[in-house]
C-alpha cells in the first residue's frame, strides 16, 4: 500500500491537498524485532502507523516488573501513548517490535496544522481516539469481569493467531494472569474435544 492509499483509503482523507501534504512529510521506518519504537518518558514527535509486524506496549509496575498493555498488528494501527497532541506528547509505556516492523510516520507538528485547515484530519484523530478509548474500556471490563478461561477465549477470538506469534509471558501479562495459570489453559483447552 502506498503512503496516498493510506491516508485516501484507510485514514479517509478526502482533500488531496491534506494527503499530499502528509505524503510529502511521511516517513518510511523499517524497526527490527527487539527494538525499541519509543521509551517511556521520551518524547515522541511523530503519529507513527504500523504497516505490517507486531508491536507490545509495556510499563514498569511499582516492583519493576514489566507489565503488557497493548498488541498491534492490524495495518494501520497508531503506535502512539497519549491522547492529546501537542507540546507534552511524552510517552507513558515504551513500545518495542515483537517482530521486524515497518511504519509510515508523520510528524505530530503537521497534523496539528492540517487539523485547523481540513475538518476531516480532526475527524480521523476523534476516530484514533474513540477507538483506543473504547479498547481501554473493553480491556477493563475483560480483566475485571471474565474469568481466567473467559480472558484467554477473548484474547483468541479477539487477536487472532497473535498467540502463535508472541511468548505466553506476554500473553500471560496482557491477560492478568500467571504465565503458569495461562499454560494449564492451553492444556485445559487442548483436552476438552477429547472429553466431549
Amino acid at each position: 500500500m502506498t503512503t496516498y492509499q493510506f491516508y485516501a483509503e484507510v485514514c479517509q482523507i478526502k482533500s488531496p491537498e491534506a494527503i499530499q501534504s502528509l505524503v510529502n512529510a511521511t516517513e518510511v521506518r523499517y524497526i527490527r524485532k527487539g527494538d525499541f519504537l519509543v521509551c517511556a518518558g521520551e518524547f515522541q514527535s511523530d503519529i507513527c502507523f504500523l504497516m505490517e509486524g507486531l508491536l507490545r506496549g509495556f510499563f514498569l509496575d511499582a516492583n519493576g516488573k514489566d507489565v503488557t498493555d497493548c498488541f498491534g498488528f492490524r495495518c494501520g494501527t497508531a503506535a502512539m501513548a497519549f491522547c492529546q497532541l501537542g507540546a507534552e506528547n511524552i510517552s507513558p509505556m515504551t513500545i518495542e517490535m515483537m517482530e521486524d516492523s515497518v511504519f509510515f510516520c508523520v510528524p505530530i507538528s503537521l497534523i496539528l496544522e492540517l487539523q485547523e485547515r481540513y475538518p476531516e484530519v480532526t475527524m480521523f484523530y476523534n476516530h484514533l481516539l474513540i477507538e483506543a478509548l473504547n479498547e481501554h474500556w473493553r480491556m477493563k471490563q475483560v480483566l475485571h469481569q471474565y474469568t481466567a478461561l473467559q480472558r484467554y477465549q477473548w484474547f483468541l477470538e479477539t487477536y487472532p493467531g497473535l498467540v502463535d506469534r508472541v511468548s505466553n509471558k506476554n500473553v500471560a501479562s496482557f491477560l492478568g494472569m500467571s504465565p503458569v495459570t495461562l499454560s494449564r489453559l492451553k492444556r485445559t483447552m487442548r483436552e476438552q474435544p477429547a472429553l466431549s
